[in-house]
């Protein structure tokens, strides 16, 4: 079931209201069976169930035994916490990457005299699981470090795991803040339901008006990547940047303000990631709770275990570890080497980027233009995005159907084409003068309206006669230039 479908929203309405309505013991396992209904409307979910079950089962009984004040041994403690994390990463290596690194080996065999034939197997990875795997791992390692309580109620550990609004595109939520709010929502409030309706209205106006609106072009570019001009590809890569922020985040947008209502808060994912002047700022800001968790669960682990190196050696291995965790997040998203060297680029540009600083931060200082801290920043940001932009173009290859080497050879190309010329294109390629005056528009409202802080409580600080102008042009928005269902989220599918 998707967010952006009427079927949604009627299994929303209804869920909230009987929410509401229920005693506060029995919310939980309301809560609890409409997740479940929620995943497995989709046929190919229904059928691959177990494997949430699976999931749920064996890290509810490992951080059982891990909470026991009887499991004293530490070898004892730590089968059970590599029997939780063998499963779960077995269940995800099998369907997620069982393909790419069996053609992998057969590949790597046949430049040694093997066949390099490997017989594919027809898998179909259930939506949710790299989501619904990490957030159970993250609950398991929390217990094995005593930082969380054992949850010894299995469908109320069940719901943490399976929360319909976070399930397929995240957050990725700790124990620690969704359980105890899962267990006892807070009641309901007129301000609770109008942020968290408006926070959804906002979402979907991001999803469905803009980055659907500018999808458009983009897929018609990347679609014709072989033969389209330079200026046409470096537009839709510079804006398929954004496309996916506003993706990404305005499905996020549906999910706290969805929660919200239900009288949940869940964790922030995005803020501003391209106000950022540097590109370890940028990830600080981008897909916060993917970002958060490689950080806790892999980075200060490896940081740990390799302190108190000497000198050099101790600032290369710190740039390692930051470097590591990218072609990881790479294959996070999926199993192909377009998204092994997003991370690898990804990891490059951090790692330069904290080698340098101090010496960029010295030529700074003498260069004209930053003496003007707006004309600085501006400067700053476009690099950054440039830098993202760059990276981004594997991605946007991969979606579309492309080659990010067709998509950088065409860039050279075609550049003698006209103003008047290129405009022509770019109405021929699915957008409509009152479609791009939308979409500059809502572009242009969503950083101003942002950048003033979280959305809902911005709203909520508005004088009447401009919160219900905003409502109503936001509905309207959605309501002449939306498609319900025709377009899925990008993030879902990782």
């Amino acid at each position: 079931m998707d967010f952006n479908t009427p079927i949604f929203l009627g299994f929303f309405a209804a869920a909230a209201l009987l929410t509401y309505c229920v005693p506060r013991q029995l919310k939980p396992y309301l809560l609890l069976v409409a997740s479940y209904i929620f995943y497995m409307y989709k046929p190919e979910n229904a059928r691959l169930v177990a494997l949430l079950v699976s999931v749920t089962v064996v890290t509810w009984c490992a951080g059982v035994a891990l909470g026991s004040r009887k499991l004293r041994n530490v070898w004892a403690r730590r089968a059970f916490l590599w029997l939780a994390l063998a499963v779960c990463l077995g269940i995800l290596f099998f369907f997620k990457y069982f393909n790419f690194f069996g053609q992998l080996a057969a590949d790597i065999g046949g430049m040694f005299g093997g066949s390099g034939n490997f017989a594919r197997l027809d898998l179909i990875a259930p939506l949710g699981l790299s989501y619904f795997t990490f957030q159970s791992l993250g609950y398991v390692i929390d217990v094995y470090q005593h930082k969380t309580k054992p949850q010894l109620n299995l469908f109320k550990y069940a719901l943490f795991v399976s929360f319909f609004a976070c399930i397929f595109t995240g957050p990725i939520e700790r124990a620690e803040h969704l359980m105890p709010q899962l267990e006892n929502p807070k009641p309901f409030s007129y301000s609770r339901m109008a942020g968290g309706a408006f926070r959804m209205l906002w979402g979907y106006f991001k999803k469905m008006v803009l980055a659907d609106g500018i999808g458009q072009f983009v897929s018609a570019v990347y679609g014709g990547a072989s033969t389209a001009a330079g200026p046409y590809l470096v537009a839709a890569s510079l804006l398929f940047s954004y496309q996916i922020y506003l993706d990404f985040s305005g499905c996020c947008d549906i999910a706290i303000g969805g929660a919200r209502i239900l009288g949940i808060d869940l964790l922030e994912n995005f803020n501003r990631p391209f106000a950022a002047t540097s590109y370890t700022e940028l990830w600080n800001r981008w897909h916060m709770s993917l970002t958060n968790w490689f950080r806790d669960y892999i980075f200060t682990p490896l940081a740990f275990y390799n302190r108190g190196l000497p000198g050099v050696w101790g600032k290369l291995q710190g740039w390692f570890n930051v470097f590591i965790i990218f072609p990881i997040s790479g294959l996070w998203h999926g199993a192909s080497w377009g998204y092994v060297i997003w991370g690898v680029l990804n990891g490059l540009f951090l790692v330069v980027g904290k080698a340098t600083a101090k010496k960029r931060r010295k030529l700074a200082k003498k260069n004209p233009l930053y003496r003007a801290k707006p004309v600085k920043d501006f400067i700053q940001r476009a690099i950054v995005y440039l830098l993202f932009t760059f990276c981004i173009v594997f991605f946007a290859a991969d979606l579309y159907g492309a080659t990010a080497g067709t998509v950088f050879a065409g860039m050279f190309r075609g550049w003698d084409i006209g103003w008047s010329a290129f405009f022509a294109g770019v109405l021929d390629r699915g957008l409509t003068l009152q479609l791009i005056a939308v979409l500059v528009g809502g572009c242009a409202l969503v950083e101003l309206v942002e950048w003033r802080g979280p959305v809902a409580e911005w709203i909520r600080r508005q004088w009447f006669v401009i919160r219900w102008p905003l409502y109503y042009l936001l509905a309207l928005a959605i309501l002449f230039f939306a498609a319900f269902g025709q377009s899925a989220f990008i993030y879902q599918q990782y």
